[in-house]
């Protein structure tokens, strides 16, 4: 019986392989073959190309007359080919004059102290049921992004029919979970 099975399968190998073109298979122009057959053509070539580029000659070197030096800092200019000098370290400087407005310096403490004062009156609650699904929208219909435990932190960001919208505080992921599995709000 095992012969009649190796005998077969060598069969069907054999009709497949001429049936698919034998040796003479090219695939046809568009098929998935033909396009990752290019495109390690053309990497292929890329790399080729890459490898047999001549590096570039080197600018030659600026000439005393094309250089201006006044004080600490020196000037080549463009067409002493500058571009071949390595890079000078730029050089500090100090500002006579306050870059920040001083007004909105204070405007700004002020809203950052407003906004500290607004995280403080968020509504934050903690989940009541042992492992509770969090949901991607506000229904049982809606797949789960996640589970909670029970003790676990949510900010409430808002409530309809029966569903709280949350933030898990120690997460940052936001979904939605029955209102009566979180205690009551502050």
């Amino acid at each position: 019986m095992w012969r009649f099975i190796l005998v077969t399968f060598g069969f069907l190998f054999v009709a497949f392989y001429q049936l698919s073109g034998g040796a003479d298979y090219t695939p046809k122009d568009g098929s998935r073959q033909s396009v990752a057959a290019e495109r390690t053509q053309a990497a292929e070539q890329k790399r080729l190309a890459f490898l047999q580029a001549k590096p570039k000659a080197k600018a030659p070197a600026p000439v005393a007359s094309d250089v201006i030096t006044g004080g600490e800092a020196t000037l080549v200019l463009a067409s002493a080919g500058g571009s071949a000098l390595p890079a000078q370290k730029p050089l500090a400087i100090t500002l006579r004059t306050p870059v920040i407005d001083l007004e909105k310096a204070e405007s700004l403490i002020d809203v950052t102290a407003n906004a500290a004062s607004d995280l403080e009156e968020d509504d934050i609650r903690e989940v009541t049921g042992n492992r509770v699904n969090l949901r991607r929208g506000p229904g049982t219909n809606f797949n789960t992004v996640g589970q909670l435990l029970r003790g676990d932190k949510v900010r409430v960001l808002s409530e309809e029919n029966g569903w709280t919208k949350l933030r898990v505080v120690e997460t940052g992921r936001i979904g939605y979970m029955a209102d009566f599995l979180l205690t009551e709000a502050n």
